[in-house]
């Protein structure tokens, strides 16, 4: 209900899940990747151990925006550099605290943290956790319900067993959620924003509003959760981080 209550979960829109490593490995989800990642850590259970994914569909904007609201009335001064990532961190941690209590160890690895011993592939933690269907071709992980309209926050390893949950085998693996010419015409987007993107970032240093459209157009070919994209702020602020997008936005719903 907690996590209802601060857009993580809303209600069925449910993108977090629970992973057990005697079935679904953990250290498969820092596996195969084009550099190296540290395991995740099993408080020497052998593999028997409790471990959450948390991610969010569009639902997190209002309550985030909300908490926006609130800090800039407690203090109209206050400056936080990066809003979504504090957000994210202040409620994650809150609710894991929550179910935790002051007894159950554990780790929580932010996908905002690329720290090189802290860094965890989200995109390959909601594939083995088998939330999502992983394109390697397009790096874009589409959620059965929400589509390619995901965002991923964090994985929690937990000091506890995870045998209550059943079972040694894990789920299979979700089949493709993009058609074959989805896949073409994302493709195809892929290669545009990638070209924007490298021309702005030699010339600028940064991404354009134009470019991060482009970005948004290659997820929006993916037709599967297409009534779950974010709105326009939403999307420029996700790609942008520029907190004109931010003040608009909370003026917009104030």
């Amino acid at each position: 209900n907690y996590m209802r209550s601060i857009g993580l979960v809303a209600h069925h829109d449910v993108t977090a899940t629970c992973m057990k490593k005697d079935g679904i490995d953990e250290k498969d989800v820092n596996s195969d990747t084009s550099f190296k990642l540290n395991p995740l850590p099993d408080y020497g259970r052998s593999g028997d151990t409790l471990a959450f994914f948390i991610g969010n569909s569009k639902a997190l904007w209002p309550y985030f925006l909300d908490w926006m609201r609130k800090k800039s009335l407690s203090d109209p001064n206050t400056s936080i550099p990066n809003p979504l990532d504090s957000y994210t961190t202040e409620t994650i941690s809150t609710a894991i605290q929550r179910f935790a209590g002051n007894t159950l160890s554990h780790e929580i690895f932010w996908g905002h943290d690329i720290s090189p011993e802290r860094l965890v592939d989200l995109n390959r933690a909601s594939m083995v956790s088998r939330v999502c269907y992983f394109c390697d071709k397009l790096h874009l992980s589409v959620h059965p319900k929400f589509g390619s309209w995901v965002g991923f926050r964090a994985v929690v390893v937990l000091n506890a067993s995870a045998s209550h949950l059943g079972g040694s085998e894990p789920p299979p693996p979700l089949t493709s959620l993009i058609s074959e010419d989805e896949r073409i015409l994302a493709e195809a987007a892929l290669a545009d924003a990638l070209r924007a993107t490298s021309e702005e970032y030699q010339s600028t240093g940064g991404m354009t509003l134009e470019t991060a459209r482009k970005w948004a157009e290659m997820r929006n070919c993916v037709s599967l959760g297409r009534e779950y994209k974010y709105s326009s702020l939403q999307s420029q602020y996700h790609y942008l981080k520029d907190p004109k997008f931010l003040r608009e936005a909370t003026t917009k719903t104030s």
